[in-house]
């Protein structure tokens, strides 16, 4: 038995199957998708497409991340993550994850069937954590340097790699702390997040370093900045380096990987699975 994950009581060893999970935004200025689905009906058609394709988690968000767009009001992003995150625990057995930074917006979710909490802050709402722990939820740690939407255009670092594992522990020590295992924490090194594009393609290569003992690893590099700037790519161009992106994450030890492109990065995390089985136990391999 590999790395386990826990999601709504259900264990999965994502060593051997590594997760995928659909990038669902129900925005109206997706970075991605310009808000294309942010009508609910056309949200589900494309839940439904992903889960077709092999999706193993479906990740709800309601308030985009970037810098320079609107912000969304609380009660707004409560009220579009509830009816979202209801409407596909009616139409999917996928588990469903939340996409959000506020503490009371995760609590919501979690009460209406979510079971992972996605925080790209680092938990910087001190009442994301007990709320997780109160429904039995999982969450994600990520790093980064600053609050979503801050510009962070010098960041600076001694040594990048261990920088951000040092700061992982610390993530995952506060989660310890407030009553979560190691199988219910998603370790995620934040790319993009306060990281230039050749700080981005390091943490790329060492993800496997972020490995702490039984906690999965979150490779987060679709359509990333990164993969832009390294290859001279639009975002609408950066699919193949996006599919790219995640076989050196699955080769190097990520167990869960978010992604547009639901139905390439099942391809590609499969094929790198049964790479590293046939490399481990050659001898089932023979014929």
């Amino acid at each position: 038995m590999g790395t386990e994950l826990s999601l709504g009581g259900r264990r999965h060893d994502v060593t051997a199957h590594p997760l995928v999970m659909g990038i669902l935004n129900r925005t109206r200025d997706s970075f991605y998708d310009g808000g294309r689905h942010f009508r609910l009906d056309a949200l589900l058609r494309r839940a439904e497409s992903m889960v077709g394709d092999g999706a193993d988690i479906l990740d709800v968000g309601a308030r985009p991340g970037g810098v320079g767009v609107r912000d969304v009001p609380l009660l707004e992003e409560c009220d579009l993550v509830v009816e979202t995150v209801t409407a596909l625990r009616e139409r999917f057995d996928a588990p469903v994850s939340v996409d959000t930074t506020r503490a009371a917006v995760a609590e919501a979710a979690f009460a209406h069937g979510a079971v992972l909490g996605n925080d790209m802050s680092g938990f910087g709402d001190p009442g994301y954590l007990p709320a997780a722990a109160r429904h039995g939820a999982s969450v994600v740690a990520t790093h980064t340097r600053l609050p979503p939407g801050i510009p962070d255009p010098d960041p600076v670092y001694g040594d990048v790699v261990g920088d951000v594992a040092a700061h992982l522990r610390h993530l995952a020590q506060r989660c310890w702390d407030a009553g979560l295992p190691a199988h219910r924490v998603i370790l995620d090194p934040g790319l993009d997040l306060g990281k230039t594009w050749r700080q981005s393609l390091r943490l790329l290569a060492a993800i496997g370093r972020f490995a702490r003992p039984g906690h999965p690893v979150l490779l987060a590099a679709s359509n990333k900045i990164f993969l832009g700037r390294l290859l001279g790519l639009d975002t609408g161009e950066r699919g193949a380096a996006s599919t790219a992106a995640v076989a050196v994450g699955v080769l190097r030890g990520a167990g869960v990987i978010r992604a547009h492109d639901v139905r390439a990065a099942r391809h590609a995390a499969d094929l790198c699975a049964a790479v590293l089985a046939a490399d481990a136990r050659p001898e089932a391999w023979n014929r």
